[in-house]
């Protein structure tokens, strides 16, 4: 799925325009597009209509949708909500709209206005389009809480009023669609908490702009959806050995963490790699061995003061040199051997290396060994770490996740996966992906082990690390999504993703 910004829809359309594609005509088709969903879903007919419009072009979409409906036998009211048109395209769909059109200047008659959005049949939404920022103003809270309490349908050309294009912020009343008709392409408002939870059901209409074109601008994000995820698993060779599907190094777990080692390891496992290796502290390895049979354990030791015995650096280093991706930082702890760990892998791995919880933690105290690193690198944080990770307040890494995602990845070198809702994964190169699956009864700890297990798995096997952490994630959330299903969310645990896996994967062998 394409998610294209605000700024590239602007851009977009200068380039249709200058292509011979016109403004007004690009209106008249969003126009149409909305009243097109509108037949497909209801009996218009002597329905009530009211048409809420802003000064801009958004409201000039309004105004086309207005003619339409007219045409239809409905009965329209178009609701001015700051005056007269300002804008030429805008002007010109005003002017040709029917005489029959009831036409209000709510900054005049505001009760008579919500009276009509009371007893509207359907709402249409052409306040503010993707150019808004802020929050609605204080002159219009109350029409918009008019048309969230009417009981119409309403529908939202382009994006609901209230909400931010490129970042699904909403600082302030938002009005709260049944449906919203985007054109050209989905923009981040739409697949953004919390925009997206005020958007409905999102229909993408075109308004005459080409495919090509549009096929031109790289995506502000990407969303993955079930084809392209299956299109990474193609059926394995009838000809296979375990050599051919990698060996994954996990180095997890410490005294009271053995659990974070195994859920991490199962995941790993569930998910294809030819040979999983273990390193663990020795007093834990009885825990993890007892629920884990398939690994090759690597055991350690350390000296009365955590540092590393020589013979137990030898034996990582060799291991280091066999694998093709390392995981490290599962319930790994902060004691000065997991720290000698971390920069052992960093200075010697070639292979990729995922670095996850005390991983982390461990890397903020000196983020150039991550940037420095001559292995590929990718982090998975939650919020609280990449708040330490970029010495930021976790509120700031909340507020805009992608922005933050973005400058991490590009600032370490590294791939970053910034786990919560909406999963944001960041490439060095300025991709984003945002991850659409996944609940909040995933929201317990043990799931970032199990998806950590998950991207490395698929990084031992050779998947690039972008991809890997994007459709780590994205079956991760499918597997929360299954459990919530079959056990509800208060109720899932970690542990029934890993169970849920084999059903996942059948599914996406099929």
């Amino acid at each position: 799925m394409k998610v294209l910004s605000g700024a590239q829809i602007r851009a977009l359309e200068a380039k249709a325009a200058a292509a011979g594609i016109p403004l007004s005509g690009m209106m008249e088709n969003a126009g149409a597009a909305a009243v097109r969903l509108m037949r497909k879903k209801f009996d218009l007919l002597g329905k009530r209509a009211v048409i809420v419009c802003g000064k801009g072009n958004n409201g000039g979409d309004g105004y086309v949708c207005a003619r339409l409906l007219t045409e239809l036998s409905v009965k329209v009211t178009v609701i001015l909500a700051q005056g007269r048109p300002a804008s030429g395209l805008a002007a010109a769909a005003f002017a040709v709209m029917p005489q029959d059109v009831y036409v209000i200047d709510y900054r005049e008659s505001a009760q008579t206005a919500e009276q009509l959005l009371a007893a509207a049949d359907y709402i249409l939404d052409g306040l503010f389009g993707f150019g808004f920022h802020g929050s609605i103003p204080a002159d219009l809270i109350s029409l918009v809480r008019a048309m969230n309490a009417s009981g119409a349908v309403r529908v939202s050309l382009d994006l609901p009023s209230g909400a931010q294009c490129d970042n699904g912020a909403v600082l302030g009343e938002c009005v709260c669609a049944d449906y919203t008709v985007t054109f050209s392409t989905y923009k981040p408002v739409h697949v953004l908490a919390p925009g997206r939870d005020f958007c409905g059901e999102v229909v993408v209409s075109s308004v005459g702009i080409p495919a090509q074109m549009i096929a031109g601008f790289r995506p502000a994000l990407s969303v993955y959806s079930v084809p392209e995820i299956k299109a990474l698993f193609p059926p394995r060779p009838a000809i296979s050995n375990k050599g051919d599907y990698g060996k994954l190094f996990c180095i997890c777990g410490s005294v009271g963490m053995a659990g974070a080692a195994v859920m991490a390891g199962a995941a790993a496992l569930r998910c294809g790699t030819g040979l999983v290796q273990m390193a663990l502290p020795e007093s834990i390895y009885p825990i993890v061995s007892s629920r884990l049979t398939e690994p090759v354990f690597t055991l350690y030791r350390t000296d009365a003061d955590g540092a590393f015995l020589p013979e137990c650096r030898e034996e990582i280093r060799m291991a280091l040199s066999k694998a093709t991706a390392v995981l490290i930082g599962c319930g790994l702890g902060k004691r000065p051997a997991a720290r000698e760990l971390l920069q052992l892998v960093l200075r010697e791995a070639v292979c990729p290396v995922l670095l996850d919880a005390d991983g982390i933690n461990l890397a903020s105290e000196n983020i150039d060994m991550v940037a420095n690193s001559k292995a590929p690198v990718v982090l998975t944080p939650h919020p609280g770490e990449m708040a330490r990770l970029m010495d930021l307040r976790t509120e700031e890494v909340q507020k805009d996740r992608i922005d933050c995602a973005a400058k991490a990845a590009q600032q370490l070198h590294a791939v970053v996966v910034l786990k919560g809702s909406g999963t944001v994964i960041a490439a060095p190169d300025g991709e984003l992906i945002l991850n659409t699956t996944g609940n909040p009864g995933m929201a317990k700890g043990g799931s970032g082990d199990v998806l950590a297990g998950m991207i490395a798995a698929l990084l031992a096997q050779g998947m690039d690390p972008t991809i890997a952490a994007a459709a780590g994630a994205y079956l991760h959330g499918l597997a929360g999504d299954r459990c919530a299903e079959r056990y509800s969310e208060h109720a899932m645990l970690p542990t029934d993703l890993v169970n849920l896996l084999p059903e996942i994967f059948l599914a996406v062998e099929r």
